[in-house]
């Protein structure tokens, strides 16, 4: 029987709600987008331009993320992101040029969601649960689908009552009241069970693995990249849909309060799909289950299409939401689950945090080329029509990485001890 960690219970629940708050605030940002480029007449393409800053920043950060972890702990790491965070929010509340705003918002407040998020939460949820990683997963990341059910909503009255300024001054408050205490708090002890757990779970199951992924061979893996292709793919159409849906439902009828509501049901919609995919992807494979969530992404894109026959047309915008969310779900647990059973080693989170540049690549190249479409072409036509190509092309790679297959490391390294308290190893 695998080892039972004690404290996955606790590093679930605490990564949903960690996640749903960093992330919310992330994808809430296509509210502030309408709100700023109303208010400082910057072009669409500009102001989206912040999210892409930031998504680079999140993914670029990534290798380091990982290698704080293995040096200092995943607790110490998330705490500080919080900390980073809470910066960031309030330097944001207060400038007045576009570049300040790259700097403070894509710069200083996307490497505290890096810090306190993806990274992080997925190595610690990953010692917990050595079985069963896509469905733990499913459990933690849902979060952030509950961030955006939350978050979209509620920051959209922000701003609506207190100004695109006061907003970010209130959201700077969930580093001290929530990220940081819950970081020191209760994963106390939580990264040291996490990788017993891990050991145990091996050891009970009589495996000896002298051979392990390390970052440099798995850089010289075609597999590495072929799994980074299909995350870059997959996280440049999310972020098209997402970060400009909110934009294109305002310029087809669709009443701003009507769209942060029908935001909300992407969140609601995401939740569901990301316990659904990564269930079903321990179940059935981590290629069958994302090619059948890419028929949902392709079924929001032709939401959008239509909506620009039917226009107001509130029942094609619920649509849209239901599926993109539901789609969109499958990312946050399968591309970890895909990275583990690909690289699973000691030396994940390296592996991990360096793979997970890609994603941010394209969820950065995505926030930009909506917004840039738009501008040159005036319509969001060219940007359905990117949209739907990428649908294709992400699944197609993640068959070709092809998670399901085993991939043996050719490199000896020594077993590491396990862990100290906080994760760090002695």
């Amino acid at each position: 029987m695998p080892h039972r960690n004690p404290h996955g219970p606790t590093v679930v629940a605490v990564a949903f709600a960690t996640l749903g708050v960093v992330y919310g605030v992330w994808f809430a940002y296509a509210v502030f987008l309408v709100a700023l480029v109303e208010d400082m007449e910057w072009s669409r393409s500009l102001t989206a331009g912040a999210i892409s800053v930031l998504s680079l920043v999140h993914g670029l950060s990534g290798p380091i993320i990982g290698s704080l972890i293995e040096r200092i702990g995943a607790r110490w790491v998330i705490f500080l992101g919080g900390a980073i965070f809470t910066v960031g929010m309030l330097l944001t509340s207060q400038i007045q040029t576009w570049w300040q705003l790259y700097l403070t918002f894509g710069l200083v407040s996307g490497f505290g969601i890096a810090m306190s998020g993806w990274v992080p939460f997925i190595v610690t949820v990953e010692r917990c649960y050595p079985e069963r990683l896509g469905t733990a997963l499913g459990f933690a990341l849902a979060g952030v689908g509950f961030g955006i059910l939350v978050a979209v909503p509620a920051i959209n009255l922000l701003v609506e009552h207190f100004g695109w300024r006061g907003a970010f001054l209130a959201l700077a408050l969930l580093g001290p009241l929530w990220v940081c205490p819950s970081a020191w708090w209760l994963l106390r002890g939580a990264d040291a069970g996490a990788q017993a757990a891990a050991t145990g779970a091996k050891s009970a199951d009589g495996i000896s693995a002298p051979h392990h992924w390390v970052l440099a061979s798995a850089l010289r893996s075609p597999r590495f990249w072929l799994a980074g292709f299909a995350f870059f793919t997959g996280a440049g159409l999310g972020q098209i849909l997402l970060i400009h849906q909110f934009a294109f439902l305002v310029d087809h009828g669709i009443p701003k309060t009507g769209s942060s509501l029908i935001s909300g049901t992407i969140g609601l919609a995401s939740i569901a799909g990301q316990l659904f995919w990564g269930r079903l992807s321990d179940r059935i494979g981590r290629e069958l289950a994302y090619s059948l969530a890419a028929v949902a992404n392709v079924l929001a894109v032709a939401a959008l299409a239509a909506l620009g026959w039917w226009h107001a047309a509130l029942w094609l915008a619920v649509g849209f939401a239901v599926c993109v969310g539901f789609g969109y779900g499958a990312n946050a647990p399968l591309y970890p689950a895909t990275a583990r059973d690909l690289f699973a080693g000691p030396a994940f989170p390296s592996i991990f945090g360096t793979l997970s540049v890609s994603g941010s690549l394209g969820a950065a190249l995505g926030a930009w080329l909506g917004g840039w479409l738009y501008d040159v072409t005036g319509t969001y036509n060219a940007m359905l029509i990117a949209s739907l190509v990428l649908a294709l092309i992400s699944p197609l790679a993640l068959w070709w990485a092809a998670p399901r297959k085993p991939n043996p490391a050719a490199v000896a390294v020594r077993s590491p001890n396990l862990c100290s308290e906080d994760g760090a190893v002695p």
